[in-house]
């Protein structure tokens, strides 16, 4: 499915809606993230972002995406969430939250590509061995 354009852009938000989920164990979220992360293997990842870990010692489920072509993923992962036992994180820790995770996304996006991540090899090696 084609985006939608949209001529405006909402600060600090590059156009992102997002929502968490606070899930009965790391188990669940771990299912979760695994069988949406399946399902959507075809979908642009520029548009959409599905990130399963611990936040304030809970395990939780985000969803952040593009709600002009992204709503029915959006409504997918709210099913599946609260299918699994999840509950929606109340809106402080919330908040904070998605902005870390925007912030992030934001920060990623904006490098040039293999330049996000610097791998330091334990040794001082400037190379990786698999073999030591």
């Amino acid at each position: 499915m084609k985006c939608k354009k949209k001529h405006h852009r909402r600060a600090g938000l590059q156009m992102f809606e997002g929502n968490v989920w606070v899930m009965p164990s790391a188990a669940a979220a771990k299912t979760v993230y695994q069988t949406l992360l399946n399902r959507f293997l075809d979908k642009n990842p520029a548009e959409w972002s599905l990130v399963s870990g611990f936040f304030q010692q809970q395990p939780v489920l985000a969803f952040l995406w593009d709600p002009t072509c992204n709503a029915a993923m959006a409504k997918a992962v709210t099913q599946a969430a609260i299918g699994a036992g999840g509950q929606e994180m109340e809106a402080e820790a919330k908040e904070i939250l998605l902005t870390q995770l925007l912030t992030r996304r934001v920060g990623l996006q904006a490098k040039e590509p293999f330049d996000t991540l610097t791998a330091h090899h334990p040794k001082g090696k400037p190379v990786w061995d698999l073999n030591d």
